[in-house]
């Protein structure tokens, strides 16, 4: 049964820059609550550094804010200790793919029955745009340094049919350079 999303919100400012997609991101994750019936008691968010970071600072529920880059083996003890509860990981392209790259792998292949919430912009947004592991090759953000103008290799090209092949299911949905939606499942 349905609840009401605003037993979702917090009266903690949202501080995320105008605009953001960040806040489309909360957005639906409380909406996702509210419509599978969740009560806030049943879910723990984990998140880590950077703007998706404060994430469980928005939401009522419980909330654990892990160390950079380790948010995944948190999460993965959480369930674990607890399966009752519903994990959601909360984490960015930067803390995932960069610092966390291996937890992101591990978990992947442990079918750990939990979320991820992947914030993929592109950029380390809490820094005001350093370039991430995942910024497009030839891609330049305003206040990236002179070295990220082509980019170094982005982490698009993470294995994912290795991850396909080692993580009973895995879904992505991602946009090429030129914005073309390539989404779906891959499973």
């Amino acid at each position: 049964m349905a609840l009401d999303i605003k037993i979702y919100k917090t009266d903690v400012y949202v501080d995320w820059c105008p605009g953001c997609g960040n806040f489309g991101i909360l957005m639906a994750l409380q909406g996702a609550l509210a419509e599978l019936g969740l009560e806030p008691h049943q879910v723990v968010l984990v998140s880590s550094i950077g703007c998706s970071g404060k994430t469980p600072h928005f939401v009522n529920a419980y909330g654990v804010h892990t160390l950079h880059g380790r948010l995944l083996p948190f999460a993965v003890g959480i369930k674990l200790a607890n399966p009752g509860l519903e994990v959601i990981a909360i984490g960015g392209d930067g803390d995932g793919l960069g610092i966390g790259a291996g937890h992101f792998v591990n978990t992947g292949r442990r079918n750990i029955d939990m979320t991820y919430l992947f914030h993929n912009n592109g950029v380390y947004g809490l820094t005001k745009g350093q370039a991430s592991p995942t910024l497009g090759l030839g891609l330049r953000k305003v206040s990236s340094e002179a070295q990220y103008e082509s980019g170094p290799k982005p982490h698009r090209h993470i294995p994912y049919d290795w991850l396909h092949v080692h993580s009973p299911i895995l879904r992505l949905r991602f946009q090429t350079p030129q914005g073309d939606d390539k989404g779906g499942n891959k499973t």
